[in-house]
């Protein structure tokens, strides 16, 4: 989990923004690929989760949040959704995997454990059994913003 001041921050700097439309871009956006990265173009975090995805030849989408005019509301809604604020922020079959280095577990602790391959394959065998969505549902969920 993030630090609450970085979640506060996150929020405060999304300005007003409509909740309900910024989860249903987050679930379109994450559904989109079996791979999803939300990412800072000026982020060496980000370009180095980016190289490691491409380097086990895994295709995947990647939003940078500061190229978007919404990004900055999605990076808060993510941080109310999730407890993550920090970019990038990697989903593998609709389901945050963190960064690179940290979260649930990161990307390249996911790949050195081993289970990333794993992850891929169920991420893949969702999606050609119609399931891809389930994990999707957080985006639908009722927390308020702070």
């Amino acid at each position: 989990m993030n630090n609450p001041v970085k979640k506060w921050l996150a929020t405060r700097s999304a300005g007003d923004y409509d909740q309900l439309a910024i989860r249903e871009t987050l679930s379109t956006l994450v559904a989109a690929d079996d791979v999803v990265v939300f990412s800072a173009s000026y982020c060496p975090f980000s370009l180095a989760a980016k190289r490691s995805l491409a380097a086990k030849g895994v295709s995947f989408k990647a939003y940078e949040w500061n190229q978007r005019v919404d990004g900055a509301a999605l990076v808060a809604e993510l941080g109310v959704l999730t407890g993550r604020t920090s970019i990038p922020h990697i989903f593998i079959g609709g389901e945050s995997v963190g960064g690179f280095n940290d979260g649930t577990p990161g990307i390249r602790p996911l790949i050195a454990s081993g289970a990333f391959e794993a992850a891929i394959q169920e991420a893949k065998r969702r999606r050609a059994a119609g399931d891809s969505n389930r994990p999707l549902a957080i985006f639908r969920s009722n927390a308020p913003v702070p």
